[in-house]
């Protein structure tokens, strides 16, 4: 009877311990799912703050820009899409919580550096009101992009000790970062929506109806547009050529790509930041780089002597066999090519290398050497331009070597003074001086130079009774160039005109194909544009040109 009473609470007790088992594991089980539902919860909540802190100013700002770009690449709203995107960067970066200026705002969002990006991307803004040159439109934009991506960087990452090539691989990174947030932003808005619903706030169904009523605004305006002259009068200044009834698709379109452009680059920079991690000076025996860079500094020195020599002390003679454009073109593009590639050899000698005094003396001799070859190069170009005139891509060339003149300036600084923000300094010089570069308005340059040699031209022949019809043909090539550039350079083309019909030549512009083009021509491109919205410098200078013209 005693055994089977100790059996039987041997058996109770396992029974019990088996219970007490099973809860545990129960509870286990239980605080793993409310684990498992806090990481969403808590997913959630940081998804509805990201699209609370950047959602709706990606909404404002896609609005923004719809309404100024809009088929109106260089209006007057380009200053105001400038200071939308100035407002957008301050805003977010000033605002997110995963941004450095979050925590001092004071110390980041006025810093000198910071404050210069913006000044730059407003002036560039600025540039595109004034000129009507595509090609520095297009760069306009893209510094305008860059410039916004630097202030990003500075703002959520640690920047400050960049190269030029981590700051490159940042840049093609955020080309691509919206297309893995293509949706992000309409998924974060239900997140947000969904969150805000249970704090029962009235915010979110007033954006409920401004979504809503948008496109019954849009429609009333095309009605109301219909209805009264004067109204749609108003209406047309003040849009210009967004008409909304025929464009309003294309319109909602780009709002729409905007917003999932900014947006997307704005959560991979609060997400997932470019970590792009800053290497220590490798200690790479430094006679590798001593005898590398010394053989081509040898060979550079004796190109750079014979350069000395001959253009340099005025023997500024062709070699045999050679033109003004096959010695300057040949000469320029490879001598182009060896001072980028010197650039780069610089840079990563004096990074790979350990710390050594010769080294960094034939580096700078070699930085040396290269800017005798960037003088020879300009002295090929001057030649050419001497012969035959100047163009807009000569143009580009001279700036391309004042840039490489900026750049080699620095890396010497930088080979003598590791601590250099060789970077910031890249980007703060050749940034002033493409802005320069843009307010030149390099167009109307060329051609006041091109035409102010037609007209020592045209005087000489004039003087030598050449006669008026073989003046018109001579200067065939000048009215195919004046027809081939933007309204920058209509005032100038126009006065020229002016100034040889009052010599005799193009008497009658209706009886001259030439001119009547060249008119037809200039007429589009200043005449095209209507509306408050529209309106550009570059263009209206052009028209007043054109009815000063039409009216002598």
């Amino acid at each position: 009877m005693g055994d089977e009473q100790k059996q039987e609470n041997l058996t109770n007790l396992n029974i019990q311990n088996i219970q007490e088992q099973e809860s545990g594991q129960m509870m286990t089980g239980s605080d793993c799912a409310n684990k498992s539902n806090a990481v969403p919860e808590m997913e959630m909540k940081e998804r509805a703050v990201r699209f609370e802190t950047g959602g709706f100013a990606a909404i404002i700002y896609a609005v923004v820009t719809t309404i100024c770009l809009y088929k109106n690449a260089y209006g007057i709203m380009t200053v105001l899409f400038a200071a939308a995107t100035i407002g957008f960067l301050y805003y977010v970066c000033s605002h997110a919580p995963q941004s450095k200026a979050y925590d001092n705002r004071e110390d980041k969002t006025s810093n000198p550096r910071t404050m210069g990006y913006y000044i730059g991307i407003l002036l560039l803004g600025v540039s595109t009101f004034l000129t009507a040159d595509r090609f520095l439109i297009t760069c306009n934009y893209i510094g305008i992009y860059l410039l916004s991506m630097t202030v990003f960087f500075s703002c959520f990452c640690d920047a400050d000790k960049w190269g030029v090539g981590k700051y490159i691989r940042a840049v093609v990174g955020t080309i691509f970062s919206p297309l893995g947030y293509l949706f992000r932003g309409f998924s974060d808005c239900y997140v947000y929506v969904k969150l805000r619903e249970k704090k029962k706030s009235k915010a979110i169904y007033v954006l409920v109806g401004v979504l809503i009523a948008l496109p019954f605004l849009v429609l009333m305006l095309i009605v109301l547009s219909q209805a009264d002259a004067i109204f749609k009068y108003i209406v047309d200044r003040s849009i210009g050529n967004l008409r909304l009834s025929g464009n309003l698709a294309g319109f909602v379109m780009m709002l729409v790509a905007v917003f999932v452009v900014v947006y997307g680059i704005f959560c991979k920079m609060a997400i997932q930041p470019p970590k792009i991690e800053c290497e220590e000076k490798r200690m790479v025996e430094p006679m590798i780089g001593i005898t590398f860079c010394g053989l081509l500094t040898a060979l550079y020195a004796v190109f750079a002597i014979i350069q000395i020599l001959s253009p340099f002390l005025g023997k500024q003679m062709l070699p045999a066999g050679y033109s003004y454009s096959e010695y300057a073109r040949q000469g320029f593009f490879q001598l182009l090519f060896v001072a980028a590639v010197n650039l780069v050899i610089v840079l990563v000698c004096n990074r790979a290398f350990a710390e050594s005094r010769v080294l960094r003396t034939i580096l700078a001799v070699m930085c040396g050497c290269t800017y005798v070859m960037i003088g020879s190069s300009a002295v090929r170009m001057l030649m050419y331009i001497r012969a035959y005139r100047l163009s807009y891509l000569r143009v580009l060339v001279l700036f391309a070597l004042l840039i490489l003149i900026a750049l080699f300036a620095g890396t010497i600084i930088y080979l003598y003074k590791n601590t250099f923000p060789l970077m910031k300094y890249m980007i703060f010089v050749c940034g002033g001086l493409y802005i320069a570069f843009a307010f030149s308005h390099p167009d109307t340059y060329v051609m006041r130079y091109n035409l102010a040699c037609a007209r020592d031209e045209v005087q000489i022949w004039l003087d030598k009774d050449v006669s008026t019809e073989e003046i018109e043909v001579r200067l065939a090539d000048e009215i195919e160039y004046m027809e081939e550039r933007s309204a920058d350079t209509t005032p100038a083309v126009f006065e020229f005109v002016e100034w040889a019909q009052a010599r005799g030549i193009w008497t009658d512009e209706n009886d001259d194909w030439q001119i009547s083009n060249l008119l037809s021509y200039h007429s589009k491109m200043c005449t095209g544009r209507r509306g408050v919205r529209t309106f550009n410098v570059s263009t209206y200078r052009g028209k007043t040109a054109l009815e000063t013209y039409l009216e002598n």
